[in-house]
């Protein structure tokens, strides 16, 4: 999907796990799924006479009342014990399969759709999609020619599968109808947990392409499988593996080498590509752009996730070898990339106008007409706000540059 066509061949990624990974009970239970067994109980002499006596016509003849009494409660006592061993099952089968870390990550690689998430329980998503609406999705033709090239992407959340969907698909939505942020790159994806198609809009987001097949009026996400990821410190997402998975995606699409840069940002990142562009050709022109990656917290040294910026020599190097890359359980996707990458021999530059994050910089200022990209906007209107302020901040320099120049000149 990008802005030279309407379709794009959806780039789905699964890590498979290796059964080697597992224990002997582990792998019993993910071959054979655990069921309550029927016990055998074998009766002793009296309690034989007793069951022949409870057969018999006229039982009284042959047991007392006490004795039915006590075979009756032992019976009512044995299905109680099955019914809560059945009840039990489930949560021990999951106990055990989740001490894997190959299920782990076999488990996130697969889609898991939560009915409950976002009041979406019972909606016939076929019917959805057919009932959705058209958006107005601007021309991306122009988009092809803006140099240095940039390849966009990022990570969606789904309504219906996460908390957040609403939130990540309304954010997407409006700047997709705009025509800003990725959308304004040379060529762009969207990628999610599921096939939803942008260019429509239902009472539950983005409608989910039927049977994950789109047609030739689709404008279709890339669906790489689960998104879920759980909470670290200070609940970080560890979700490292959910890009792991998108990596994999884009080097089978095989699409970023036909461009100079490439550009991952998160939904409720403001950004502005021809910033980005006039910051590049600084690092172009100073010939360090050859296998480079941009860090842009100067607090703490790194590359924040808001925005990730790396040539495409490196990109490559990185969706080539990114499964030889350690350090992969339990840590953040931004973390976890420059771990790798430092393994890769790939450099890093300090940039330090790149970003206003206020996890790195503990505060925002939108009235920067210099920085590319600010974070983070969740909600839509005060996205548009803070995409405003900096428009005008650059409009301000901009009227400032014109009228510096003597009278006459």
């Amino acid at each position: 999907m990008g802005p030279m066509q309407q379709t794009t061949p959806a780039a789905s990624a699964l890590v498979s796990a290796d059964s080697s990974d597992l224990t002997d009970v582990e792998a019993l239970v993910r071959t054979s799924p655990l069921v309550a067994t029927p016990q055998v109980f074998h009766l002793d002499p009296m309690q034989e006479d007793l069951a022949d006596g409870m057969s018999d016509p006229d039982p009284t003849s042959h047991i007392s009342c006490w004795r039915q009494a006590r075979w009756a409660a032992a019976i009512a006592l044995a299905v109680a014990a099955g019914v809560a061993l059945t009840a039990c099952l489930p949560v021990f089968s999951s106990h055990l399969t989740s001490l894997s870390p190959a299920f782990s990550i076999s488990e996130q690689a697969l889609p898991t759709l939560d009915p409950a998430a976002n009041g979406s329980i019972g909606v016939n998503w076929e019917l959805e999609y057919r009932n959705s609406d058209f958006l107005p999705v601007p021309n991306f033709t122009a988009n092809g020619v803006g140099w240095p090239s940039l390849f966009c992407w990022c990570i969606m959340l789904t309504v219906g599968n996460h908390p957040l969907g609403w939130m990540e698909e309304k954010l997407v939505k409006q700047q997709l109808e705009r025509g800003i942020g990725i959308f304004s790159c040379n060529e762009w994806a969207v990628m999610s947990d599921i096939s939803v198609t942008l260019n429509r809009w239902g009472a539950h987001g983005f409608p989910r392409i039927p049977g994950g097949k789109p047609g030739s009026v689709d404008m279709p996400t890339w669906a790489i499988g689960s998104t879920n990821v759980q909470k670290g410190v200070e609940s970080n997402p560890l979700n490292s593996v959910v890009f792991k998975t998108a990596w994999n995606a884009l080097r089978s699409s095989r699409k970023l080498e036909s461009h100079d840069w490439v550009v991952k940002v998160d939904p409720d990142a403001v950004w502005f590509p021809n910033r980005l562009r006039t910051h590049l050709k600084v690092v172009v022109d100073n010939g360090a752009a050859d296998s480079l990656y941009l860090k842009n917290c100067v607090r703490f040294q790194t590359m924040q996730g808001p925005i990730e910026v790396m040539s495409t020599r490196a990109a490559t190097t990185l969706q080539n070898n990114i499964k030889q890359c350690g350090g992969l359980w339990g840590t953040g996707e931004d973390q976890f990339l420059m771990n790798c990458l430092h393994q890769l021999g790939v450099s890093a530059r300090m940039e330090e106008t790149l970003l206003n994050d206020k996890y790195c910089d503990g505060y925002n200022d939108c009235h920067n007409a210099w920085k590319v990209a600010f974070h983070p906007f969740k909600e839509t209107e005060r996205f548009m706000r803070c995409h405003g302020s900096a428009s005008q901040a650059s409009s301000g320099v901009l009227r400032l540059v014109l009228n510096s120049g003597e009278p006459g000149e």
